[in-house]
């Protein structure tokens, strides 16, 4: 595989690196159980129509892990583990602030660790197919914009990119629960990281005028004691409340007791026959255009 250069430091990395308001220790976990669900409501791994070109060998970027703490790779790596495991012959490189201690055993896994806010240690056009999953929550607003151009630059002409997202969540009949979810959002506006991302992304790749092809896939996932399903995302959110009090409760200026009480209101309201939660996850599809011999 190319040997491209790493970084091993650089300067204000802490000042760059935004941490999700999660216990470190219990982010394993959601990342595991996100990673299920994820593949559960999108059936499968890869939604690009580039699984031929996979099994014939090409080069792909994950373009971000959703971590910034170093945990094993086993927790970290769902995403580019399994698909690299289904298509041998293909190359996968990995970038984020933050990589494992080791690379793994797998021959075409390659983590790189460097500074994703900035220039990326990769020509232009290396890639046939770069995915990013849920990495906006990362992102101030001016960043957002370098993130895009470039994944659109190492992308080769006629290569695609694929993005998965959640976000939007809904509740009625469970006004606690709502309360620490507006919580959780004031957090991210606090660091102005701003929700328009989510809800716009397509226009802001399409006004690039780099695209082509671009598709979504919007999916309602149900939370709650509706079925199955909506047990086991409903036990996620529940998870993720009781892990996110050493952050929310300063933030909320409530002490940690009271904080422990609104996530046991909440936990009544979300099992409760009559209340509806759900959010949503977001695929999007757009493949690089191929350039003409008078365009850029």
């Amino acid at each position: 595989m190319n040997d491209y250069s790493q970084t091993d430091e650089y300067e204000n990395i802490n000042k760059k690196i935004f941490r999700a308001p999660v216990q470190d220790q219990e982010l394993g976990n959601l990342v595991f159980y996100l990673h299920s669900i994820y593949e559960y409501v999108f059936n499968g791994h890869v939604g690009a129509p580039i699984h031929e070109k996979l099994q014939n060998g090409a080069k792909v970027l994950e373009f971000g892990k959703l971590l910034l703490i170093e945990i094993s790779s086993c927790e970290s790596d769902l995403w580019v583990t399994e698909v690299a495991a289904e298509y041998p012959n293909t190359e996968f490189y990995v970038v984020d602030f933050n990589v494992p201690a080791s690379n793994n055993d797998d021959d075409n896994i390659t983590f790189i660790k460097c500074d994703i806010l900035q220039k990326l240690p990769f020509p232009d056009n290396e890639f046939d197919y770069v995915f990013s999953r849920d990495k906006f929550l990362f992102f101030e607003k001016d960043n957002f914009y370098d993130y895009l151009s470039e994944a659109l630059r190492i992308l080769k002409p006629g290569g695609w990119l694929e993005v998965e997202y959640l976000f939007n969540h809904k509740i009625t009949n469970g006004p606690v629960a709502m309360q620490i979810i507006d919580a959780w959002n004031a957090w991210f506006k606090s660091y102005n990281i701003v929700y328009d991302f989510l809800e716009n992304f397509e226009r802001y790749l399409q006004e690039t005028g780099k695209v082509e092809s671009m598709s979504h896939q919007l999916v309602k996932v149900p939370n709650g004691c509706s079925n199955s399903f909506g047990e086991f995302t409903c036990e996620l959110t529940i998870f993720f409340m009781k892990s996110t009090k050493d952050y929310l409760a300063p933030f909320m200026n409530i002490s940690f007791e009271v904080f422990d009480s609104l996530v046991s209101i909440a936990e009544s309201e979300m099992r409760a026959k009559d209340c509806d939660l759900s959010f949503q996850m977001k695929r999007i599809l757009a493949r690089k255009k191929i350039s003409s011999s008078k365009e850029n």
